[in-house]
């Protein structure tokens, strides 16, 4: 394949607050990017049920392709498509959505955790998916389905990023790291698992192939679209396994965690660890670019932009952080992974009820609500990267943070602070420069992910923090938080 002087890409990066379409380029050894369009996104109430409205997405993006389009003269060599795990869209005979997707957080899969272990044990499950037991993931979604007339009349199930570009040109096929969230493929194998699929009384042929990142899908094929000749690239359509390639590691034992409205802790593995401690500690296996990350989901910034929505305040996180920073009144501490704090109606009336479980005073100003949501959130860090350590048997040195949250000056500095170990901030955007960084090369722009990583390094702004001497009330008020994970809260 003859390598174009400019390699042109466009990135879509599916959020569950936004969208956006990046344009990305290559050349003389330079990555660049720049944001074309960007909207908003968000859960909608239909039908009893909280949805996405996919339809709505994709008109979006196909906007903001058109508009990268018209605005470049040399023309769009690719495209990549990555978005959040487990959500799927289901499809009839005619290849038809049926119904706008149900959301993650929706209730329907309440009690199908319990409703599976009637099935299989625990240990099986995670034996055999390498992915632990989380109340969103699609084996329960589809368990909630199960037997219903609607999953009769599916004909294919594609994960959320995978429907948008197989709307784009034209290709249905569930790409590999998207498809390694789920709990219905196997680890080993890396195809979808016939006994936890048999149990479910879904055929493998609904879920249908699945294929590795980087695979070149065809070209761009959609009506409302001009960019004849732009091959559609299956990249790593996770966004977290996208993130996880423009992470510039170094020698050091590092883990990298991905900050959001979820934050995603983890480490990069040769293969799957499927640990006693591992299961029991919620930590998961995902597949990413030639590799396993073993990570944790943890309650991220999704508590700053709750208690932002429930206190008088206005959404200027330089001023919330100052708010935070400057607040003088009692220390509060969460342990953010309460079930409270996973969809609550009211965010600050779920720290106030966490509040007065724990026989916690009421902080007197807003500084002190969103003070205890990040640091409570950096002890969590803090916590699961020495579950990590024990897991592992490494000496964590360096904390990678990427995604939007490591643009906070807060968070990065008191995660240098509590957790005391080098932190590395940035890439921002990483899902976006993870997808350029696979479509260059499926491309055959970059030769491979150690050169791709090593062009972060040369053309991203990455910081580095050192710690200096630990705090007294840092350590004080992590043992304080290690009681609370100890006894449940209770």
């Amino acid at each position: 394949m003859k390598k174009p002087s400019t390699f042109k890409c466009l990135a879509v990066d599916m959020g569950a607050s936004n969208v956006r379409i990046m344009l990305g380029s290559i050349s003389n050894t330079e990555l660049e990017y720049r944001e074309i369009y960007r909207f908003p996104n968000t859960i909608i109430e239909r039908d009893g049920h909280e949805r996405w409205d996919i339809e709505h997405i994709l008109h979006e993006i196909i906007i903001g392709l058109n508009l990268a389009f018209d605005g470049t003269a040399e023309g769009i060599n690719s495209i990549g498509v990555d978005g959040w795990g487990v959500d799927f869209a289901l499809l009839d005979a005619s290849g038809e959505l049926m119904e706008l997707p149900v959301a993650y957080r929706d209730k329907r899969t309440e009690g199908m955790e319990e409703k599976w272990l009637g099935m299989m044990s625990r240990e099986e499950t995670f034996q055999r998916s390498g992915i632990n037991f989380y109340i969103f993931n699609t084996l329960f979604q589809l368990l909630s389905m199960k037997d219903s007339e609607k999953m009769a009349k599916t004909s294919s199930v594609l994960f959320l990023p995978n429907y948008v570009m197989s709307a784009l040109c034209g290709k249905a096929v569930n790409e590999l790291t998207v498809s390694s969230t789920s709990q219905l493929m196997n680890a080993s194998s890396g195809n979808w698992d016939p006994v936890i699929m048999d149990h479910l009384g879904i055929s493998s042929d609904v879920m249908g192939e699945i294929c590795e990142p980087g695979t070149i899908l065809g070209d761009v094929d959609h009506p409302e679209l001009k960019m004849t000749g732009t091959k559609a690239i299956a990249v790593c359509t996770h966004d977290t396994a996208s993130a996880v390639v423009s992470v510039p590691f170094g020698e050091e034992a590092s883990v990298f965690i991905s900050t959001g409205t979820w934050c995603l802790i983890g480490v990069e593995t040769d293969r799957p660890i499927l640990s006693a401690d591992a299961l029991k500690h919620g930590f998961t296996n995902e597949l990413s670019f030639g590799s396993f990350r073993c990570l944790k989901n943890i309650a991220g910034l999704w508590l700053v932009q709750g208690l932002i929505k429930s206190l008088p305040v206005e959404e200027n996180y330089e001023e919330i952080e100052s708010q935070a920073r400057q607040y003088s009144g009692n220390l509060n501490i969460v342990n953010s992974d309460d079930p409270l704090f996973y969809n609550p109606d009211n965010m600050k009336e779920a720290f106030d009820e966490y509040f007065h479980k724990t026989g916690q005073d009421l902080p007197s100003e807003a500084g002190g609500y969103f003070r205890c949501a990040y640091d409570s959130l950096i002890y969590s860090f803090r916590y699961h990267i020495e579950l990590i350590e024990k897991m592992t048997g490494q000496v964590i040195e360096t904390i990678h943070l990427i995604g939007g949250g490591c643009q906070s000056e807060y968070l990065t500095s008191q995660t240098t602070a509590i957790c005391q170990r080098k932190v590395v901030s940035g890439p921002v955007e990483a899902a976006t420069i993870g997808n350029i960084l696979v479509q260059a090369i499926s491309m055959g722009i970059i030769p491979d992910l150690r050169a791709s990583r090593a062009l972060v390094q040369k053309s991203m702004l990455v910081s580095t923090y050192y710690p200096e001497q630990q705090q007294a009330d840092h350590e004080s008020a992590y043992l304080s938080f290690l009681k609370l994970k100890g006894s449940g809260d209770k």
